[in-house]
């Protein structure tokens, strides 16, 4: 009995701290360590001859992806119109920082632009004309300019062109400059990257708050995963893909799932395989960190009894 319950606690602990390590706080696994075993339903019990149907395996809830909105630059959060709970469509617009300052600095900038362009056709004419003037005095007959008004003609034209030179990187400075106000407009509005759902909102609006201050944290809708450990004997017999059901008692519910990945090692403290399966809910009561059990019912088969070299098949009668 002593031997078993370590065994009991050396999986909980191993599943709890790869959890954490997947994302889970440490409060989660205070309060899954804390959590006294609750009382197997009927078919949870084991079944007889070492069979994995109508086993629960220890695991824990796992977020989906998750992220958080910061602020992309200083300044003044203006609006936030999301609160905790809240459920998103992807694209959906959470808010977005003070926009008055950028949108004047935007079309300042746009101005700017549009001189450097005026400035550029300018001495691009300036230069075509002195390319003209040079052709002109290079034409015969030769002797009536002397070499200094020639001279002086191609250093026109060697100006005019430096100035188109130096008129087209101008336009491309600007032309950047612009492109980078517009991507700090585009930063500065808050928008779901995915169907999500807001988990936590830092501040409120009006708030002025320092470059990379987070704003929202948002985690997607729709799908978690549970992490869980199986004993090293299931090793040949759990396969990626295979059907499960995901007992939460904290919601005292059972969900299915599918199992999506196997670690390829055994943990040497508990002899225990990880592994990742797919919970399939739509019930916003679930919540990642919560504890669960994990059967593979209906997926696997109890292993063959060792022949006793009978004839398999036949009946005892025969």
């Amino acid at each position: 009995m002593r031997r078993q319950n370590l065994t009991a606690m050396r999986t909980m602990a191993a599943v709890l701290g790869f959890s954490v390590l997947a994302g889970c706080s440490d409060q989660v696994e205070r309060q899954s360590v804390a959590t006294p075993p609750e009382k197997p339903a009927p078919s949870a019990e084991p079944s007889p001859e070492g069979s994995s149907q109508g086993e629960r395996f220890l695991g824990v809830v796992l977020g989906n992806e998750m992220v958080e909105i910061i602020a992309p630059f200083e300044g003044q959060v203006a609006r936030l119109g999301v609160q905790p709970g809240d459920r998103l469509k992807a694209g959906t617009l959470l808010g977005n920082m003070a926009l008055e300052q950028l949108r004047s600095t935007e079309r300042m900038a746009q101005a700017q632009l549009e001189q450097a362009e005026a400035d550029q056709k300018r001495v691009e004419v300036e230069a075509h004309t002195a390319t003209e003037r040079l052709q002109r005095y290079l034409k015969p007959p030769t002797g009536v300019l002397s070499a200094d008004e020639i001279a002086s003609a191609r250093n026109e034209q060697k100006t005019a062109r430096s100035q188109v030179a130096a008129a087209r990187a101008l336009i491309h400075e600007r032309q950047a400059s612009l492109a980078q106000i517009r991507q700090r407009l585009e930063e500065a509005v808050f928008r779901a990257p995915f169907d999500c759902v807001v988990a936590m909102r830092y501040l409120d609006p009006g708030t002025r708050v320092q470059a990379g201050a987070p704003i929202l944290r948002l985690i997607q809708a729709g799908r978690f995963r549970v992490r869980f450990a199986l004993p090293e004997a299931h090793s040949g017999r759990a396969t990626v893909g295979l059907p499960v059901r995901v007992f939460l008692p904290a919601l005292d519910k059972e969900f299915p799932g599918r199992l999506e990945s196997i670690s390829p090692e055994v943990d040497t403290p508990s002899r225990m395989i990880f592994a990742l399966a797919i919970l399939h809910s739509s019930d916003d009561a679930v919540r990642a960190g919560m504890m669960a059990r994990v059967s593979l019912a209906d997926g696997l088969s109890p292993p063959a009894p060792p022949s006793t070299g009978g004839q398999p098949g036949k009946n005892s009668g025969e």
